[in-house]
């Protein structure tokens, strides 16, 4: 594959800004998703790929720059073109694509269920793994986990594993609790003790965000909870009788009735949010993008003597941390793109997985990348960012990672019946082993359509 050759000098100053500053937007595009062109008179290797990080899209705010900084790197080579898709439609959009035999070359999804059951079988990636053998460097930045979920049995690997881990722990106000204890360290009756009364910032509406993430730092907090939920990755549960759901649904129950903040009984994300920040509750839980709430220039959005600069972060007792590492990654390259399109496709996973992009990414949107020995201005200016700097201290080699309960479970179960039965739960109608029964019926009827 040709190369050309990134020096710091460009990147130094736009990886750290880029990523902090804001939005810039990527040319426009008049060709229809997944077409490709090729330059005319300079040879360079132009494509166009639909994305919905565009726009007013939240991704856009370091995609669309980092985009740019990839056709700078390679100018006068290859030269990448955004167009914007909505993302409520773009899976579909791809699938149709698919079906027409009209992917872009860079194809940007994770969903399994279409990876594993449709792209794959049918020969529509193209197979990174001789690429990165050829990259060992590379390839040592990528979490294990992803990589061995990538790999299949003969070997190939169809999809781009991740390098960074964005783990979901949860936030406190110190204002209000300050507590010196290492809260990573407990057990969730340790850290149920510690919190005392203070008040947690639930949501319970659409699908009951925060208290999901308490759940499911609940259930790992149990005796087999984590094995229960890593199994869930690749066969969805549908049976919620186990024990360790059972005594996490207890563990939440507990909490709802003692410990929610007012109004948390039929709040969205939003007012569980607003909660948070107007110092009506001591902690909410949600990953790493929040910290940018707690930044001053947000401080519009704070109320009664919020103040962003108190807030701290910790992962979840035990020293879960709620992510899915064992998953396909963000991009797959399309089996029948010209050979020219490809090796473009192969310089861009190069770069967005380069040091410099990843760390960029780190302070733009929060996590770590255990593969990744960081350098010293990444060091120093995640230091700035408290809650950022807290979460990466708490991700170590003894962090377990447990994806989401709502990601292990029938999407429409998920989506709609766990925040419906929160309130039966939170009023005590249910007891833990009724909310399991009507969970394992809902799963039930969903997987039977």
């Amino acid at each position: 594959m040709k190369k050309k050759r990134m020096f710091a000098g460009l990147l130094a100053g736009a990886l750290l800004a880029a990523s902090l500053a804001g939005c810039g937007a990527a040319s426009g595009s008049t060709a229809q998703p997944g077409s490709t062109a090729s330059s005319a008179g300079a040879g360079v290797v132009e494509v166009t790929i639909p994305s919905y990080k565009t726009g007013e899209n939240v991704g856009a705010v370091f995609f669309e720059p980092q985009v740019e900084r990839f056709n700078q790197a390679y100018e006068g080579q290859y030269h990448i073109t955004l167009e914007s898709v909505p993302q409520d439609t773009f899976l579909d959009q791809m699938k149709m694509l698919a079906q027409q035999g009209e992917l872009p070359v860079l194809v940007q999804s994770g969903d399994v269920d279409w990876l594993s059951n449709v792209v794959y079988p049918n020969g529509l990636a193209y197979d990174l793994s001789g690429w990165l053998e050829e990259n060992p460097e590379l390839k040592a930045r990528l979490m294990p986990d992803g990589l061995a979920f990538c790999t299949d049995e003969s070997g190939a690997i169809y999809s781009m594993p991740l390098a960074t881990v964005r783990p979901t722990g949860f936030f406190w106000n110190s204002a209000l609790w300050d507590t010196q204890e290492d809260l990573s360290a407990m057990t969730m009756e340790q850290f149920i003790t510690a919190m005392g009364d203070q008040k947690i910032a639930f949501s319970t509406a659409e699908n009951g965000w925060v208290a999901a993430l308490f759940l499911t730092a609940a259930i790992a907090g149990e005796e087999g909870g984590i094995e229960w939920l890593q199994a869930g990755v690749e066969n969805r549960i549908v049976d919620f009788s186990e024990p360790a759901f059972v005594n996490a649904i207890g563990t939440l129950q507990q909490m709802l009735q003692n410990n929610a903040a007012p109004n948390s009984i039929g709040a969205t994300y939003a007012d569980a949010a607003n909660s948070f920040m107007s110092n009506q509750a001591a902690l909410i839980a949600n990953g790493p993008w929040m910290s940018s709430d707690f930044a001053s220039t947000n401080s519009a959005n704070w109320s009664n003597g919020f103040d962003g600069a108190n807030v701290r972060a910790a992962l979840f007792p035990g020293q879960i941390g709620i992510a899915n590492t064992a998953t396909y990654g963000e991009w797959f390259i399309s089996a029948n793109a010209a050979p020219e399109e490809i090796e473009l496709a192969l310089a861009f996973l190069e770069f967005i997985n380069s040091p410099e992009e990843i760390e960029a990414y780190l302070l733009a949107e929060g996590g770590d990348a255990p593969g990744l020995t960081y350098s010293d201005g990444f060091k120093e200016e995640q230091g700035k960012t408290q809650v950022l700097a807290d979460l990466a201290a708490d991700t170590t080699a003894d962090t377990t990672f447990v994806p989401c309960i709502l990601d292990v479970i029938p999407s429409s179960v998920a989506n709609a019946d766990f925040g419906m039965l929160l309130p039966s739960l939170a009023d005590g109608t249910f007891t833990p082993e009724d909310f399991a029964q009507r969970m394992t019926q809902a799963a039930t009827e969903a997987t039977a359509e």
